[in-house]
């Protein structure tokens, strides 16, 4: 005769049925599904911004600034001022954090940045948010997209 096994009240309240085993599986995997589908996406999305960027400043900004974007561009030693190095922004600010707004105010033009960032003198460096604007038309939220590619091209490029 075989003796049937008696679980503790306390054990056999806590262990899920059958069908709830199945449902509780397929929560967690969904869960798990999803979390690694954003972040996925987030870090294409995030890859596609950069890679655009790159493509903006190898276009706009390296024939000063340089491909390696060091400020030694083919057209730098013609230049009353030599372009900064931009792979050093983020090491300047005391925070230790990337100036994204100051770099944005830089590419549009803005005039309440630091004037001490803009290092190329007032009309040395072409205001490129006023060309990505323009050539966006009514469209000013491709100009846009455009600046904050290229900030964030910038921003990965820090050493």
């Amino acid at each position: 005769m075989k003796s049937a096994t008696v679980m503790p009240s306390h054990i056999s309240e806590c262990t899920p049925r059958t069908g709830e085993s199945v449902r509780w599986a397929a929560a967690v995997g969904l869960a798990i599904g999803l979390s690694v589908g954003f972040a996925t996406t987030s870090f294409a999305e995030e890859s596609s911004a950069i890679k655009q960027g790159e493509q903006e400043y190898m276009t706009h900004c390296a024939s000063c600034h340089g491909a390696t974007a060091e400020g030694n561009g083919p057209v730098a030693g013609s230049l009353k001022n030599k372009p900064p190095n931009l792979t050093f922004l983020q090491q300047q600010e005391t925070d230790g954090a990337f100036p994204s707004k100051r770099v944005m105010d830089v590419i549009q033009g803005n005039k309440d940045y630091d004037k001490n960032f803009r290092t190329h003198g007032p009309a040395e460096m072409p205001v490129w948010g006023n060309v990505f604007y323009e050539e966006a038309g009514e469209r000013s939220s491709i100009a846009k997209a455009r600046i904050r590619n290229l900030v964030e091209y910038i921003k990965s490029i820090q050493k």
